[in-house]
């Protein structure tokens, strides 16, 4: 219960539901992990506290984030309660971002006690960037292969075999697999591209990459796996091509056109710069862009070395301007929960019979007449409230009174959705969507946001 009540205070603005504790002793527990689930009537609960309900029997895939905050000394409900992470939930973050890690915050040395240590992963070598690109061209072939694109499958596959027959056959690594080389160069392996010659070109060719000798061309090799991913994200419409874009004109916009190799391509230059080009960009148009510049590409201006120093400023104040604001109140700080509750408690017995008040649930506009009517109505209502403290504290700002007053009898849910019908009336993606929820959730609670808080 204290975790909960620490929590509730820390953050009010999530009305209690955000958080929940979930034990044999609650007649409600049952109904509660069917929300933490998201399968009950409750779809704000988001942090679960239990004791000894969670860890066996309860399956959310949605689970990322385990706390332990108590010591565990039954190894077999150590990993019962480490499972609850382990469930795998695809598209969690995202179309295609599926869940591939969860964290465990132990606070009580559970790990150490049981004598798990850290255990480093066995190496693994990287992938050079000529086997990066050529598996790049493997994607985008079979990507489009199955969207029945055979005009960009045909182009991919030939620069597939220029890779193969670059392969250095005076290497020992490439001389031990000249059999597989041989068959894979083949067009007729190639053009057939089934599962059998996908299986050969990714396991058996694809490693002997790194023994092409691309020395002085890296930056042109870079290039080339960043236009071929445009291409596959091209074809398949997808929103990732926009960012792969925003980093290909970065790199064009760092070419030195002072040098004349430079200068040579400055018509192709000017059309990806311009935005006649990406209007409709197709795969030639960006194999076009891909062998005309891969070879200037190594003429980027390169980075200062760092962010600039902060510019220091000395100015001199004149005393006789300063103004020094002291407020006060009788009022602690730890009264003003209390006081808010007061206030609370008398605004929900007239929101029935209050017409400003209901205005204020269902957003309309709400003039200064009306606020300084409801606060004078509070006043007469609750004697224990003091108009002092209350005129303080919310003063003559219309701004302050009204988000006091939104603040306590909320939004109209129905309302929050209905400004937003507008904005989300286009195809959002999961995580777009939770951040839409959590926004508008909020924007019925607190009844405005400010800036920082969005």
């Amino acid at each position: 219960m204290l975790l909960r009540t620490l929590f509730d205070e820390m953050y009010p603005q999530y009305g209690g539901k955000f958080c929940q504790v979930i034990d044999n002793y609650d007649p409600r527990a049952e109904q509660l992990i069917d929300d933490f689930k998201g399968e009950g009537t409750n779809d704000e609960l988001t942090v679960a506290i239990s004791v000894d309900m969670l860890d066996t029997g309860i399956d959310v895939p949605e689970v990322v984030n385990l706390v332990f905050a108590k010591p565990v000394m039954s190894k077999v409900k150590f990993w019962q309660m480490i499972g609850r992470g382990t469930r795998l939930c695809k598209d969690l973050f995202g179309t295609g971002q599926d869940k591939k890690k969860f964290r465990i915050f132990d606070h009580w040395k559970n790990f150490e006690f049981f004598e798990l240590r850290y255990r480093a992963a066995e190496p693994v070598q990287s992938k050079g960037i000529a086997q990066r690109v050529f598996e790049a061209r493997l994607d985008l072939a079979e990507e489009a292969l199955n969207r029945a694109q055979i005009d960009v499958f045909e182009n991919v596959v030939e620069l597939i075999r220029k890779d193969i027959n670059d392969l250095p056959e005076d290497s020992i690594a490439v001389r031990e697999h000249w059999r597989e080389k041989r068959v894979a160069a083949q067009p007729e392996t190639l053009k057939r591209f089934d599962p059998a010659t996908l299986a050969l070109l990714r396991g058996e060719i694809a490693p002997l990459m790194r023994w092409r000798n691309i020395w002085g061309f890296t930056e042109a090799y870079e290039f080339d796996l960043l236009v071929t991913r445009m291409q596959k994200e091209r074809i398949r419409a997808s929103s990732s091509f926009d960012d792969l874009r925003t980093e290909l004109l970065e790199r064009v916009t760092r070419l030195q056109m002072h040098l004349n190799p430079v200068r040579e391509k400055a018509e192709v230059i000017g059309q990806v710069r311009g935005k006649d080009f990406w209007a409709s960009p197709d795969y030639d148009d960006l194999e076009q862009v891909r062998t005309e510049l891969r070879a200037i590409i190594r003429h980027q201006t390169k980075d200062s070395g760092g962010p600039l120093p902060p510019k220091l400023v000395d100015i001199k104040e004149d005393e006789a301007l300063i103004q020094t604001v002291r407020r006060e109140t009788k009022l602690k700080a730890v009264d003003m929960k209390a006081y808010h509750t007061l206030v609370e408690e008398t605004l929900t017995g007239l929101f029935q019979t209050d017409a400003t008040l209901q205005k204020i649930h269902r957003g309309d506009n709400v003039s200064r007449k009306d606020l300084d009517r409801l606060v004078s109505l509070v006043l007469t209502e609750n004697p224990d409230v003091d108009p002092q403290v209350l005129r303080e504290f919310f003063p003559k700002e219309a701004g302050s009174l009204l988000q006091l007053f939104r603040s306590i009898v909320h939004l109209d849910p129905k309302t929050v959705d209905d400004r937003f019908s507008v904005f989300a009336s286009g195809t959002l993606n999961a995580r777009q969507t939770q951040f839409l929820r959590m926004l508008k959730q909020y924007i019925s609670q607190q009844g405005s946001i400010e800036l920082d808080r969005l």
